[in-house]
């Protein structure tokens, strides 16, 4: 089970115990493109030899890394999905990708999925300066150069800070990533000023209603952070920047638990899944089968399918 922790020590409770039980080693805005990219990459293109499974980018000097996990299914040189992963607080890439299923997912489903790799000793991301987002341009930098991946259908999410991370990506990144899908994020009271993307873009979010990390009303949080704006307040921040209807519409409750709030009238639309029995965790991760109720839903499968309704416009 995902335990919520204080969120200085904060894991996104995928790290080395969890691991090995599953015998897994435990080991100012960004510059915008002002066209849509081409329908796929220069890799696609390429004569070089498959990927491995760590990327490494150099950039100002510090050498920085990321998980890449291609399925063996896929035709190398037919442009596919890429989805960017983003773990917690203290997390890791193999943590995150063995608490989401997302690999899984990528092998049923048809896509590229990356796991980049936060800084410092307990790593993280950097929600305020542009360290993190010039190193994710960077990557998809070098990923296009290496791989066959369609430009148009570039994604991301991540948990806790890690969703965080993926809001601000949507923020800076808008005219490079599709859709954006953030996982219990948390959302400082800054965005709703600094938060200026390209483009209205697609927007779904997954919170517990009963999380004590992150709280699903926002206000105090512990650690670095000391104040969180309320989960519906920030996808409703995102509803208007994207001009749709002010008010969300509650959709056909999935399960006594689950019942979405959709914002429309837009083409860009914000789709929010609250779950009333859920606290910190990521909603159908393979490592939180023991909770006390059962999954009602499953972030990845769902974050998934509005992805693919979503690629980047047309130039």
């Amino acid at each position: 089970m995902i335990v919520p922790q204080p969120f200085h020590m904060m894991r996104q409770g995928l790290a080395c115990t969890a691991i090995v039980l599953l015998a897994a080693a435990c080991g100012p805005a960004a510059s915008e493109p002002t066209e849509s990219p081409a329908s796929s990459s220069q890799g696609c293109a390429s004569d070089s030899s498959a990927p491995g499974r760590d990327v490494r980018v150099t950039l100002q000097d510090v050498t920085r890394s990321a998980l890449l996990h291609v399925p063996e299914s896929l035709d190398p040189e037919q442009p596919s999905p890429l989805v960017l992963v983003f773990h917690g607080f203290g997390g890791s890439p193999v943590g995150i990708e063995v608490g989401t299923g997302m690999s899984e997912q990528a092998d049923e489903a048809g896509f590229i999925a990356v796991y980049p790799q936060g800084t410092g000793f307990s790593p993280q991301w950097d929600l305020v300066g542009m360290n993190d987002t010039d190193f994710v341009d960077a990557l998809l930098d070098q990923l296009e150069a290496e791989l066959c991946f369609d430009l148009r259908r570039v994604y991301a999410t991540g948990f806790s800070m890690g969703g965080g991370m993926a809001n601000i990506v949507g923020c800076r990144m808008a005219g490079r990533i599709a859709a954006i899908a953030p996982v219990s994020g948390i959302y400082l009271p800054d965005d709703a000023e600094s938060c200026m993307p390209s483009r209205p873009l697609p927007v779904i979010g997954f919170h517990g209603v009963v999380d004590d990390v992150l709280p699903y009303e926002g206000g105090p949080a512990p650690g670095q952070y000391p104040e969180i704006i309320g989960v519906e307040t920030w996808a409703g921040a995102w509803a208007a920047r994207n001009n749709c209807d002010a008010e969300s519409q509650p959709q056909a409750a999935i399960s006594d638990a689950v019942e979405p709030l959709f914002w429309t009238g837009c083409p860009a639309p914000i789709e929010l899944y609250p779950i009333a029995n859920r606290g910190h965790t990521w909603p159908g991760s393979p490592l939180d089968a023991s909770s006390e109720t059962e999954d009602d839903i499953s972030a990845t499968a769902l974050m998934w399918d509005f992805f693919t309704r979503h690629p980047l416009p047309e130039a």
